[in-house]
């Protein structure tokens, strides 16, 4: 009887252990409008749209998707610091808040991140294979896109 007892409390502990881990990530207030989003705005090409939404989009936008760990502590807790700094940095969901000079910026900067191989984050890539390095020729493609927005000079000339 006192060795059921024990096991009882052990398994109570367990269980109460496992569900405080239990994480609700705190929902996202912020509506998405379709109209202030980079695709909107600068409508890329659907290879670009592809890798961007398949390499950046879960820590740079709103429409990311939260994986099954983001749910559970202290992975939550860091899962939130990076996506908050992230779009702190870079949202792709609020982009009608740029002027052309910092969307050409914003862009350059991304195809800077990518082909030095800084973005995606090393420790993000292991627990989302697909968002590997994106395929060089698709990132090259993104920085002669980037390069081709208007900015600078040219968007002065064009007003």
């Amino acid at each position: 009887m006192r060795k059921l007892l024990a096991f009882a409390a052990v398994l109570a502990a367990a269980v109460f252990l496992v569900v405080m881990q239990y994480h609700q990530r705190p929902s996202n207030l912020r509506l998405i409008y379709p109209d202030a989003t980079l695709d909107a705005r600068l409508h890329p090409a659907p290879e670009l749209q592809r890798m961007l939404h398949q390499s950046c989009y879960n820590c740079h936008s709103e429409e990311g998707e939260w994986p099954w760990y983001a749910h559970f502590w202290p992975s939550s807790e860091l899962l939130e610091m990076d996506v908050r700094e992230g779009r702190s940095r870079l949202d792709f969901s609020e982009w009608d808040r740029l002027s052309p000079e910092m969307s050409k910026i914003r862009l350059m900067d991304a195809c800077r991140m990518m082909t030095e191989n800084k973005m995606p984050v090393w420790y993000y890539r292991p627990m989302h294979p697909t968002t590997w390095t994106p395929d060089p020729a698709v990132v090259a493609e993104f920085c002669q896109w980037a390069k081709a927005m208007p900015g600078g000079s040219e968007t002065a000339q064009a007003q």
